[in-house]
């Protein structure tokens, strides 16, 4: 009995913190995919695994996936990889790694060096409401991206590169929705 309590006693202890969100993809009220989302936290080390899949008809059919896996420690993104798939070939990839003093970045075998911080990786925002935040980094495009409250809960990133706009709406401080614009469609993330 006592051997027991002990043994209960030290799993709770090691135990990690974990949490999973699911979203349904939709573009005009249509359903197009779904995206999971994971976290795991163990002695100041956060672990996010993001997975979606998207099926659209445009011209033809795509069948896009997305997998992102990322550490983040002591308020530092530590890691990132992220890999697409378009119609099961692999579209592209990028890498995010600290080293040293600055990140290397590899996207698509271009390899950079990324000079500032990165206090807020994108892969937060589902579960994080970034509050005070001015910007966060861009784990699939390997850049910062400015981010603003329009009002309370409520924020709006631009993407320097292309000047397209993404809204994201917080209910206690968990993602609840997300509107995102790009050059083929508008589509909207929303918790289920």
């Amino acid at each position: 009995m006592r051997n027991t309590l002990i043994l209960i006693l030290i799993f709770l202890s090691v135990h990690c913190n974990s949490q999973n969100v699911n979203y349904r993809i939709t573009s005009k009220e249509t359903s197009i995919g779904n995206l999971s989302v994971k976290k795991t936290e163990e002695n100041n080390t956060i672990q996010i695994e993001v997975l979606s899949e998207v099926k659209v008809r445009l011209f033809i059919t795509i069948d896009f996936k997305y997998k992102l896996n990322c550490t983040y420690k002591d308020k530092e993104l530590i890691f990132s990889s992220v890999i697409t798939y378009v119609n099961g070939r692999m579209h592209s990839t990028t890498t995010t790694k600290k080293d040293g003093e600055y990140y290397s970045i590899t996207k698509n075998n271009h390899s950079s060096k990324y000079l500032n911080e990165i206090n807020f990786p994108a892969a937060l925002l589902y579960f994080v409401e970034p509050e005070g935040v001015t910007k966060i980094f861009s784990e699939f495009d390997g850049i910062a991206k400015p981010i603003k409250e329009i009002v309370k809960n409520k924020y709006q990133i631009t993407n320097p590169k292309n000047g397209r706009l993404s809204e994201y709406l917080y209910r206690n401080g968990i993602l609840e929705s997300s509107i995102n614009h790009h050059s083929l469609m508008t589509f909207t993330l929303t918790k289920i």
